[in-house]
């Protein structure tokens, strides 16, 4: 029950290592569990709760009364890199929804995608709260106030009536009150609880394998359009790129990351121990080869997330990150 160790090293000396814990939770009548560290630990979901978290929006037909396809639930769903492509559709969604960005409770940043940002610098722009990586989550949530008559102001406060229809639907997949969860507020400003990361892989399970409507057309939305998702440099991205849809991926801050068999397989959770991010890759890829999750032409493919290299800042490759060891178990 180790969890996996990714060092980083540098002209062949280790020079620093991430512990990643997780699970991979297989569904159907064996239901067996393959744990990388302690499958109970807890950690706050963040970001890889989004696609639960829309799913009271997608079930009102909101999408549809406003004429928006896929790709606005893809970005519902993301966090995304602040890309044209990805601006212009959380755009149409403000202009459907008659919304301003002035009205979203996460602040602005600079985008994640490296020529966005230098655009915006090159013509002197400063960010505002569209190129938040979650805008394209709040403008959909708004969307859904507006829709249902809920007050737009506040909409990110626990009691208000969109925050309560989000504990009732995840309450419904986890089969329990999740008002007994620790809460806290994301990045965005939005609630956001801590459970275990058997939970996190159970309810990501239960996403892939669900056959109702709302469910899948979310499924079908993300692994359909991955680098709306994210970004096309993303971890989550490329899964569901290499996969051609058949994994669902999706990343969440302080290194949360959840995934699951797009055909209702399993569901997987992991955490990186000390909230970074560049371990996720080389984690994740190990724990779905180790356990025949993913074709080798798919391993292949993920092959530059498996073992990041470390440039420095002339961009020479002086390092490179890997998964020290074999750590899986079986129950």
């Amino acid at each position: 029950m180790e969890p996996i160790r990714v060092t980083v090293d540098r002209a062949g000396t280790p020079e620093s290592s991430h512990l990643v814990y997780g699970i991979v939770r297989e569904t159907g009548s064996s239901g067996r569990r393959h744990a990388f560290g302690d499958p109970q630990l807890t950690a706050f979901w963040r970001s890889s709760m989004k696609p639960v978290q829309i799913l009271p929006a997608v079930r009102d037909g909101v999408f549809e009364r406003l004429g928006l396809g896929a790709e606005a639930l893809a970005l519902a769903c993301a966090s995304h890199h602040g890309t044209p492509q990805h601006l212009a559709i959380v755009q149409s969604v403000i202009d459907a929804a008659e919304l301003t960005p002035e009205m979203f409770a996460c602040g602005p940043h600079r985008p994640f995608d490296d020529g966005a940002a230098r655009g915006m610098d090159r013509a002197g722009r400063l960010p505002g709260r569209i190129h938040n990586n979650c805008s394209g989550q709040h403008a959909a949530l708004l969307a859904f106030c507006v829709a249902r008559g809920w007050p737009v102001a506040g909409y990110q406060e626990p009691e208000h009536p969109l925050q309560r229809a989000v504990r009732r639907e995840l309450s419904a997949w986890l089969g329990e009150d999740c008002e007994r969860l620790p809460w806290g507020t994301d990045g965005c400003g939005l609630p956001t609880p801590a459970l275990s990361l058997r939970d996190m892989a159970r309810v990501f399970a239960e996403v892939g394998a669900s056959p109702e409507a709302a469910v899948r057309s979310v499924v079908t939305a993300m692994t359909t359009h991955p680098t709306l998702v994210s970004g096309p440099t993303a971890l989550s991205a490329n899964l569901m790129r290499a996969s051609s849809g058949r994994i669902l991926a999706k990343e969440g801050a302080e290194g949360v990351f959840c995934l699951a068999s797009a055909e209702g397989a399993w569901g997987a959770a992991f955490k990186v121990l000390d909230g970074a991010t560049r371990p996720l890759g080389p984690a994740v890829v190990h724990a779905l080869a180790t356990l025949s999750l993913l074709a080798p032409e798919e391993i292949v493919h993920l092959e530059g997330f498996a073992r990041p290299v470390v440039r420095n800042t002339c961009g020479n490759q002086v390092g490179v990150l890997s998964v020290e060891g074999e750590s899986c178990s079986s129950t």
